[in-house]
């Protein structure tokens, strides 16, 4: 097996790891509801380390792919665009999860940021819900939110929170912060196969690939 095909199983594994863990918080649900239990916060952080990974994989083949010859642990997004001016290329592979990371309201900068929080902080907050029309729900929210709600109450503009959620551009952030967090994974867990294959569309040419 090629490195390149080596790579694109590491990252589809991420894939498929998020996918357990996916599977099995639903099944459990089922069995036990919301608990908020050790095993259940478990499965949630696996769930959100797995998924952000699969950018991790992705750039990873796109440095086996372009031949920058960097060291796994040297593949990042600045030192892989470096590398590419220098060898006068272009990754349109690269372009797309640019694009995809420099907004803060999509899919993979959300993931990332609940999993930086949850790596290197705290827990991701949660919200159990009981009765209504969201009985047994669970959401998680973006830490975004409250870094936003700290700042406007230091500006002794706390009522401005809601306004400032409904424009366009937090949109997105509150829409995932009050989805149901199994509803949620599945979402992104479709996301995060459809941008492998539309970065691999990009770099043809591995085995089976």
């Amino acid at each position: 097996m090629s490195k390149l095909n080596a790579a694109r199983e590491r990252t589809d594994a991420k894939l498929r790891y998020a996918k357990i863990h996916m599977a099995e918080l639903k099944m459990r649900r089922l069995i036990d509801g919301s608990q908020g239990s050790d095993w259940e916060r478990a499965h949630q952080e696996s769930f959100l380390y797995h998924v952000p990974g699969v950018r991790d994989g992705l750039l990873q083949e796109i440095n086996l792919f372009h031949e920058c010859n960097l060291l796994p642990r040297e593949v990042r997004k600045a030192d892989l665009a470096a590398k590419l001016r220098k060898l006068d290329s272009r990754s349109l592979s690269l372009d797309i999860i640019v694009r995809m990371e420099r907004m803060q309201s999509t899919w993979i900068s959300i993931a990332s940021r609940m999993r930086h929080l949850f790596t290197h902080q705290k827990a991701v907050p949660r919200k159990f819900h009981v009765g209504g029309e969201e009985d047994g729900h669970v959401h998680l929210r973006d830490p975004l939110i409250d870094e936003l709600k700290h700042k406007l109450q230091q500006a002794g503009s706390p009522e401005l929170l809601e306004s400032t959620l409904a424009r366009p551009e937090w949109r997105a952030i509150r829409d995932a912060s009050e989805t149901d967090c199994l509803d949620l994974f599945a979402q992104w867990h479709t996301k995060a196969a459809k941008l492998v294959e539309h970065a691999r569309e990009r770099m043809p040419g591995a085995e089976n690939g």
